[in-house]
């Protein structure tokens, strides 16, 4: 098994955290872990303690991978990934819960336009779970990307793979919690569409609102299910 210095890199004793982890960027942080919340500071990791889940927030994407690793020496037993996605075919403000990750992470393949990516799945019944418990949510075919500025250049790469939202953590996610023997599951809310409103573009007062309606609803449709 992998070792880490637990406490040093997420301010907290492994023991501490509870059954159900939802890992999350920090500018996501709040919607899980209020301001009255209980946290720790580790070197890499922001943990909080909600009522029934644990909250670990990351500054880097690249760490999510060993964040989820680490997890094994604790007593989770299923995590969840929550974040913003880029879409195809959907909508600013759609909800997306992934049903696989195919691996694009690495940024040497993705510019050679390489089709023969590894795919990595979610745990089948949690991931039914969220989708039963996140009305409106859509099933999402994810490619982890390594490269926002290649997206719109591998449209029809995606297209030709089924693929409708674009992270750049998933496969990672899926990928270690299935080494450490973990259940794991992600749920999106889009943000950008490819190749129409890509990431660097404005989006217009009624993408704004429904992007944050949807932020908010997601985030407390998850929190639901982890704390069930």
């Amino acid at each position: 098994m992998t070792t880490f210095p637990f406490k040093k890199l997420f301010g907290i004793d492994a023991n501490a955290l509870q059954k159900s982890v939802i890992i999350t960027p920090l500018n996501e942080y709040q919607l899980f872990a209020p301001g009255t919340a209980s946290r720790a500071h580790g070197d890499y990791f922001r943990v909080a303690q909600a009522e029934g889940f644990t909250v670990i927030g990351t500054h880097y994407s690249l760490l999510v991978g060993d964040c989820v690793l680490a997890l094994a020496a604790t007593r989770c037993r299923e995590v969840f990934l929550f974040g913003c996605c880029g879409g195809i075919g959907v909508d600013i403000g759609d909800k997306m819960i992934a049903g696989s990750a195919l691996d694009f992470g690495s940024f040497p393949a993705m510019l050679a336009v390489s089709s023969r990516q590894e795919k990595f799945s979610p745990d089948g019944e949690l991931t039914k779970t969220l989708l039963q418990n996140c009305p409106g949510a859509k099933a999402g075919c994810c490619a982890s990307v390594s490269s926002l500025a290649l997206e719109t250049e591998r449209l029809a790469l995606f297209d030709s793979l089924g693929v409708n939202c674009l992270d750049m953590e998933a496969a990672s996610v899926f990928a270690a919690a299935a080494s450490a023997g973990i259940r794991s599951a992600a749920a999106f809310y889009v943000s950008n569409r490819v190749p129409d409103k890509p990431w660097h573009e404005f989006l217009s007062p009624g993408e704004i609102k429904r992007l944050g309606t949807a932020r908010k609803t997601l985030a407390a449709q998850l929190a639901a299910v982890a704390a069930r």
